[in-house]
């Protein structure tokens, strides 16, 4: 039986590799994509590429296609922001705005089609798409944070589009979100640890769960 494989798009040293540990230690072939390309550990497959450009998305997969085959697990962890004040949330440049929304949304349209694509290949592995998310696509705008809380709201969508469409299928789609106990958003302090547990149940489980998934940590899901 051929080895399942996994592909982390944005590994950093929080969250994106802890989940790669945590389906590397579950017999996961792991393929982790930095801008670098640099790994922090010989059991994975280094790929690099820089999502500011959609066009390079189909590449890295192809890298990891050529390897070792499609992946039935791909957690899209990148993300982009430029601050902008909060009385002027309109003077980032608009060359900046494009950069975010290429990394936010253009680039994780790239991630869905090719995950989708490769999905068609295989044969029983459960088929999960994962994103990594937050409260803003539900909480209004926050003018510092504009050009994410755009990419966070037409990523929801993406995904809400995904789970419509290709459900009947067996493919699983995910919007994450970890929050405090109270609902409040957990900021620039995402737990890694919980990220990994929930990122792993949710690939193993067959069915598809909400795919609005907001968790706490130590609890899992909780609706809010």
């Amino acid at each position: 039986m051929a080895a399942k494989i996994a592909f982390i798009l944005g590994a950093g040293p929080n969250v994106g590799q802890h989940v790669a540990k945590k389906f590397a230690a579950n017999g996961y072939r792991v393929a982790v994509l930095t801008r670098s390309g640099v790994t922090t550990s010989d059991d994975y497959l280094g790929v690099k590429a820089d999502f500011t450009d959609p066009l390079i998305v189909a590449s890295a997969f192809k890298q990891v296609r050529d390897t070792w085959g499609d992946p039935s697990i791909v957690v899209y962890n990148a993300s982009a922001l430029h601050v902008a004040p909060a009385d002027d949330a309109f003077s980032v440049p608009l060359t900046a705005f494009q950069e975010d929304l290429n990394v936010n949304v253009s680039s994780l349209y790239a991630a869905m089609q090719e995950t989708i694509k490769g999905w068609k290949n295989l044969e029983s592995s459960s088929k999960t798409f994962i994103f990594t998310g937050n409260l803003l696509n539900v909480a209004g705008a926050r003018p510092a944070l504009l050009t994410l809380g755009v990419g966070k709201a037409a990523a929801a969508h993406l995904i809400d589009g995904a789970v419509k469409s290709y459900s009947s299928q067996g493919y699983k789609f995910y919007y994450t979100d970890e929050r405090n106990p109270d609902g409040s958003p957990v900021g620039t302090s995402p737990d890694a640890k919980a990220h990994s547990e929930v990122y792993f149940q949710l690939a193993e489980d067959p069915r598809q769960r909400p795919w609005d998934y907001t968790f706490v940590k130590l609890k899992g899901f909780t609706k809010f």
